[in-house]
């Protein structure tokens, strides 16, 4: 019987996916650190620090765009720039050892900051926005130097007089999409709007900073991690740690973290109708889409006990709220796609699911993989090479403002696949980052084709079997089996199955799948 979730329950799984939640049921309070303490790395930076040392691509430098129409007052930006840093003691810290340790080290605040700044207004009209896009892309591919910072790298583009853009470059140490979405961007147009018009800062000084979160951190993680190894032990117990998808070539001896990324984009009615249908399978708008990549990655991998690494803001407390920084921890999601369940029973399915993950999302990545990982392997990412993540709310934007943040290609992959979407006004727009050195272009372009088809299928009849969700797939070349075939690996336990399956996408068959499995 389909499981129902209640609104508390889909508001509280938005919060805990997408960031603001307001559980306070962590035994004790996070509270301002003494004087003089030392500052350990929290888990996710000690990660992302670990993984920069060794990657021969600045792999964690991310880039966003804001956008301001209207005149601009420079000095505004820049002041108010700075007073986020001065703000925020994540973004004006640095990182390295302490004797055995690996601590950070806060910088004192920044008197003024100023910005780069390239007039393309002089440069012809269709060519401003490559002339732009090439001096951001430079910025994104520096590495950052880790140990003298600072770890922003902001540039202020002017395209007319109505038009400029700050392209800012950021390391992923000091920032998530939280970060961004629902701290940056408010602070940063208040801030503007005071000061350009003549008027102090409007904001109060933050009670607590990042420095207190991460001590804080180290010793609810030391009481909360043996219960939750358990719970992991006993959900991952029995998985077959082997690459899901077929590659165009084989995997180097070292992870080369080369990579490239395809656009996707729903218009407003067909994100509205995926909204609809979330609201009649009583699930989220996260639980579909996560729903609808679990599919097209069992359509291509033929595998129907699946882990796929979700993101999870692990912001459960309310004192987090404002504050800059990284908290993002990934989740292992195991969902089984056996039993032919409609699409509706098997959001519920991963709905459960979910909800047990992040019920132990306290636990570290990190150390889950030291629990759970023999021995990492060189040349990929350990537990899981597949992805999704869903970015929280923007937060509302003054008019003038707008903000993007896939302008500019980092080269870079970290995974095989990771699905990353957003949520506009003007639709759910994303993009599939891939790791080019084990696929090619077409391939990918194809895999998102597919994907576009899983969606429209559920947006025009959500009551399907899911086998009949996945639209026929442009496969380079694989025989359609026999009757016999399929017969011979109709177990459930068996994944030949859905391996028979594919090979009939392959060979685009238009035949009704529920027919040919009879």
């Amino acid at each position: 019987m389909q499981s129902t979730l209640s609104e508390s329950k889909k508001e509280l799984l938005q919060k805990l996916m997408r960031g603001g939640t307001k559980n306070a049921s962590k035994k004790s309070g996070i509270i301002p650190r003494a004087p003089g303490s030392d500052i350990p790395m929290a888990y996710a930076q000690q990660q992302i620090w670990l993984h920069s040392q060794f990657s021969p691509r600045p792999i964690y430098n991310e880039s966003v765009t804001i956008h301001r129409r209207g005149a601009l007052d420079r000095d505004a930006l820049e002041r108010a720039f700075t007073e986020i840093v001065r703000r925020h003691e994540a973004w004006r810290t640095t990182f390295g050892w302490k004797g055995s340790e690996l601590v950070q080290f806060v910088q004192p605040p920044p008197t003024h900051i100023e910005i780069p700044y390239l007039d393309v207004s002089t440069v012809a009209v269709g060519s401003r926005e490559a002339a732009a896009l090439k001096i951001a892309h430079a910025d994104t591919l520096t590495p950052f130097d880790l140990a003298i910072g600072p770890m922003y790298r902001p540039r202020l583009i002017r395209f007319s007089e109505e038009e400029h853009r700050l392209y800012l470059t950021l390391h992923h140490i000091i920032f998530d999409g939280v970060s961004l979405y629902q701290a940056f961007l408010p602070e940063l147009q208040e801030l503007y709007e005071a000061f350009s018009r003549g008027r102090p800062s409007p904001l109060k000084d933050l009670p607590l900073q990042y420095g207190d979160y991460a001590i804080w951190q180290r010793g609810w993680v030391d009481e909360i991690s043996q219960q939750q190894l358990g719970y992991w032990r006993d959900k991952l117990k029995g998985i077959a740690w082997r690459d899901l998808i077929k590659t165009d070539s084989p995997r180097d001896a070292m992870q080369g973290y080369r990579g490239d990324m395809i656009r996707v984009a729903l218009d407003s009615s067909t994100s509205d109708a995926l909204k609809k249908v979330s609201q009649e399978m009583n699930a989220t708008l996260f639980m579909t889409l996560l729903a609808t990549f679990y599919l097209l990655v069992w359509a291509y991998s033929g595998e129907e006990d699946l882990v796929i690494g979700v993101s999870s803001a692990s912001r459960n407390r309310s004192e987090l709220d404002g504050m800059l920084g990284c908290f993002l921890n990934t989740v292992l999601v195991r969902t089984d796609l056996s039993g032919g369940p409609t699409f509706p029973e098997f959001v519920h399915r991963c709905k459960d699911e979910l909800f047990g993950a992040l019920a132990n999302d306290g636990l570290p990545f990190s150390l889950l993989v030291k629990e759970l990982s023999a021995g990492r392997d060189s040349n990929k990412h350990s537990l899981f090479q597949v992805l999704f993540s869903f970015e929280p709310p923007l937060a509302s934007l003054m008019p003038g403002w707008k903000f993007t943040r896939m302008d500019v290609n980092t080269g870079s992959a970290k995974f095989d696949l990771h699905l990353e979407l957003d949520e506009f006004p003007e639709g759910i727009e994303g993009r599939l980052i891939y790791n080019a050195d084990l696929f090619e272009r077409e391939t990918v372009q194809r895999m998102m084709a597919t994907w576009r088809g899983i969606v429209d299928r559920v947006v025009a009849d959500v009551s399907q079997p899911i086998y009949e969700v996945i639209p026929p797939m442009a496969a380079k070349s694989e025989a359609a089996p026999t009757r016999d075939d399929m017969n011979a690996s109709s177990s459930p336990d068996s994944g030949g199955w859905r391996q028979s399956i594919r090979r009939l996408f392959g060979k685009q068959k238009t035949s009704n799948l529920a027919k040919q499995l009879k």
